[in-house]
């Protein structure tokens, strides 16, 4: 099967650790993991995502793959009409437009998915199985970081994101194993 993942940042780059162990651990069958990003490697993006300085400047997605081999990456911005092509789809995305085109995406074409979120030490996951996932959603379009603005811009940082990447990584297991995927949880660390 397919699987789709939203996003190589804070979430998805700790992700594409986790899923590319567990699939040389022989842990994950019969799934094919796709890491999808258009952004580069900011100085900013050190402090909280799984990048060294050497990737600054460099695609996330070229930067994470020379380091994961078992996992594949694009560098592509997904919208609803690629969603289709997915058995699974991963939200690891920092934006509220994606996550309502992968409900949309869903209620149209029954593609199940996964939606993870952290903004400092608030963490939560969502999926398709979520009663009310839309209620959960933002009307608008902005982009948030996994990190709070303020706390960035004293370089401080939490580690809400790592946290939530591993019970992603979990979650999947789960899906993997027994086809079931998370209801919702949410909380603050």
């Amino acid at each position: 099967m397919k699987v789709m993942v939203v996003g190589a940042g804070g979430i998805g780059s700790y992700l594409a650790h986790h899923i590319d162990h567990l699939i040389e651990l022989d842990q994950i069958h019969d799934l094919s993991f796709t890491f999808y990003d258009n952004d580069i490697v900011e100085l900013k993006n050190i402090l909280y995502q799984n990048f060294e300085s050497s990737d600054i400047d460099s695609l996330k997605t070229k930067a994470l793959s020379l380091k994961y081999f078992n996992v594949e990456f694009e560098d592509k911005r997904l919208g609803k009409a690629d969603l289709k092509e997915a058995g699974l789809v991963v939200l690891c995305a920092d934006n509220n437009l994606i996550r309502r085109q992968t409900w949309e995406n869903f209620k149209e074409n029954g593609t199940r998915f996964i939606d993870s979120r952290a903004n400092g030490r608030a963490i939560g996951i969502f999926s398709s199985d979520t009663e009310n996932y839309e209620a959960t959603l933002s009307k608008d379009d902005k982009t948030s970081s996994c990190q709070n603005p303020f706390q960035i811009a004293k370089k401080e940082i939490e580690y809400g994101n790592v946290v939530i990447a591993s019970m992603l990584a979990q979650s999947i297991l789960n899906f993997n194993r027994n086809n079931k995927l998370p209801i919702d949880f949410t909380t603050m660390l």
